[in-house]
């Protein structure tokens, strides 16, 4: 397989329903290449949806890993240490990757880029066996939960702040639609009344 090649392009095209022969034409690449990509994605559990934000070069790097290794000068990046920030509320990709560059820029050495840090994590999750691929139908599940530290709003009819509010969060898995509603308390009668309110809004998207 040839550098050039384009795993990523590959994959959107395929994702058209496109064929394998055509997207060749297309990527001017052989058939054969078209396939091994669509079986290495398979074999990694990928499908079009986790890997539309990737870059060619970055899914190029998860699935040929020993192939054009390029050398680095960057600060190593401490994934160990990622994962279990993510496990904490409010902690995000986007703000570890700023925490990350910010101590590199104030010790005066080079840091990797956004799309390498989320790349080099998931490639570390593979490894560790951390994640898994679920198959999702559209239309058959929705996930919900509460979410994230509390919040506060006013009242624009009283003026009124609410000090205490709670984020119901629901995902339909398949589409990654979501609806979010702050309530102010997480008992049943509330719990009920926004999922109704999803459900609602879920029918219409589908």
């Amino acid at each position: 397989m040839y550098k050039k090649t384009k795993p990523r392009s590959v994959m959107e095209l395929l994702n058209k329903n496109l064929s394998e022969r055509e997207v060749a034409a297309i990527l001017g690449c052989s058939r054969n290449t078209v396939s091994e990509i669509k079986e290495l994605c398979r074999q990694q559990g990928m499908t079009w949806d986790d890997i539309q934000d990737m870059t060619d070069d970055g899914l190029y790097d998860i699935l040929y890993p020993k192939k054009f290794k390029r050398t680095t000068n960057y600060v190593p990046v401490n994934y160990a240490y990622v994962h279990s920030e993510l496990k904490k509320t409010g902690v995000t990709m986007k703000l570890l990757w700023e925490e990350y560059r910010d101590k590199c820029v104030s010790e005066g050495r080079e840091y990797c880029a956004y799309p390498i840090f989320t790349v080099n994590y998931y490639k570390y999750t593979g490894e560790k066996n951390y994640t898994s691929h679920i198959q999702h139908k559209p239309g058959v599940e929705v996930e919900v939960d509460w979410s994230g530290p509390t919040m506060s709003y006013v009242d624009v009819d009283t003026g009124e702040i609410i000090i205490t509010t709670y984020l119901f969060v629901a995902t339909l898995p398949y589409s990654q639609y979501g609806y979010v509603e702050a309530t102010t308390d997480m008992k049943e009668k509330a719990w009920l009344e926004v999922m109704c309110i999803c459900l609602n809004s879920s029918k219409a998207l589908l």
